[in-house]
């Protein structure tokens, strides 16, 4: 049976309205079961997981609340992705990326930094000289910083250097070395 909220009514029979009253507190149980420890634990009430559904804008707060929600991005499909909003209606803050990539067999790895910073990281394996790299998701690269391992060298002097950085690409150059793979460190915006 399903909650029912219109019980009992004034003139309804006790044996018929402890029938319904006892089926409400079951169906009131077993919903509250549903994402929370029951009502029969010793944890009740506390969270085992916390679904919300996505919102269609930016909720509004006063200067004593503030909103942990989510939104679909725009990519297709659709994603939810996770924002904070501060007292005072203040500007929402993104707190999930819906293209986080930490695989380790992907050349690109990457995370998402809340602020509104996206930190990229990975391994370029022996890539070829003046090959341009491009991260995703696409940001505006503040910062990336390369270091060399695996060398095999022509001299003892290697050089790597990340330039023409534009948008979310950078180009490697490298000097003194026939075989290379490069680490990256980048900062987007």
């Amino acid at each position: 049976m399903s909650y029912n909220p219109n019980i009992p009514q004034a003139n309804d029979p006790r044996p018929q309205s402890q029938y319904q009253i006892k089926a409400n507190y079951q169906a009131i149980n077993t919903v509250f079961a549903n994402n929370h420890e029951p009502l029969t634990s010793n944890n009740q009430g506390m969270h085992d997981v916390l679904t919300m559904r996505p919102q269609g804008s930016d909720p509004t707060t006063n200067s004593a609340q503030i909103a942990l929600y989510n939104k679909l991005d725009t990519s297709v499909p659709p994603i939810p992705v996770l924002f904070f909003m501060a007292a005072n209606s203040a500007t929402p803050i993104q707190l999930t990326s819906p293209n986080i990539s930490t695989a380790a067999n992907q050349a690109q790895q990457f995370s998402f930094v809340a602020g509104p910073f996206v930190v990229y990281g990975g391994i370029i394996k022996n890539p070829a000289n003046g090959d341009t790299v491009t991260l995703s998701p696409s940001t505006t690269l503040k910062y990336v910083g390369l270091t060399s391992a695996n060398v095999t060298a022509n001299s003892n002097l290697v050089t790597s250097a990340a330039t023409s950085i534009s948008g979310s690409s950078f180009t490697i150059n490298f000097q003194n070395a026939t075989k290379i793979d490069i680490y990256y460190l980048a900062i987007g915006q």
